[in-house]
């Protein structure tokens, strides 16, 4: 199912950000939010360093992008995640 920006209409360009008890989704594009994704604990590490961490929380950039690089056991939505959230830190200066 695509996810559709409403206010600038771009297709599966979003970031997910987590708020309280939901992964929220918010445009690349516009930074608008998009609309609330039920917390699932589809992006939770369940080997390696960081196990039993949720990706949407961990801060190690250099982790991240190895394990990106380097993880072949890794799905695609936890690599979106992981792409998601280094984009999200390196915006935010971590």
């Amino acid at each position: 199912m695509d996810v559709i920006c409403k206010k600038c209409g771009s297709v599966n360009d979003y970031r997910i950000e987590k708020r309280a008890k939901n992964n929220c989704a918010f445009c690349n594009g516009c930074d608008q939010f998009i609309k609330n994704i039920p917390y699932k604990s589809q992006t939770i590490l369940y080997f390696g360093k960081y196990k039993g961490m949720d990706i949407l929380e961990m801060t190690d950039i250099s982790y991240m992008k190895w394990l990106y690089e380097n993880a072949s056991s890794l799905k695609e939505h936890q690599k979106k995640a992981l792409n998601d959230r280094m984009d999200f830190l390196k915006n935010e200066g971590q």
